[in-house]
């Protein structure tokens, strides 16, 4: 299937290329959990978040820390890039934050 696709892919002229990788690209960046969460930040408490990123492995094995900084908290993450150690910090900020709305919503009605 992927051999398929990448030569159908090599059929479309360059400008199609660059249009379609536009499109997919645009797709992913909407179901970002760092983009949610920064949204979310700027909106309830007008800041933006911010990460702490460390190298906790060594040359042959990277690991990457990350703390991610909100105004309700501190989350850490490990992963093997940025990018995955990242995201898993920002989806624990997120559920966080909808924990803490759901409890708040709870207290106000009891």
């Amino acid at each position: 299937m992927k051999e398929k696709i990448k030569e159908l892919f090599a059929k479309l002229s360059r400008a199609e290329q660059l249009e379609l990788i536009r499109e997919l690209n645009s797709g992913i960046a909407a179901e970002n959990p760092i983009v949610r969460i920064n949204e979310l930040s700027q909106e309830v408490y007008g800041q933006n978040i911010r990460f702490d990123i460390s190298n906790v492995g060594d040359k042959h094995i990277p690991e990457i820390k990350v703390e991610l900084i909100t105004p309700w908290g501190i989350f850490e993450s490990i992963g093997p890039n940025q990018r995955v150690a990242k995201s898993k910090a920002a989806e624990s900020a997120l559920k966080a934050a909808q924990t803490a709305s759901v409890n708040s919503i709870y207290n106000e009605e009891f």
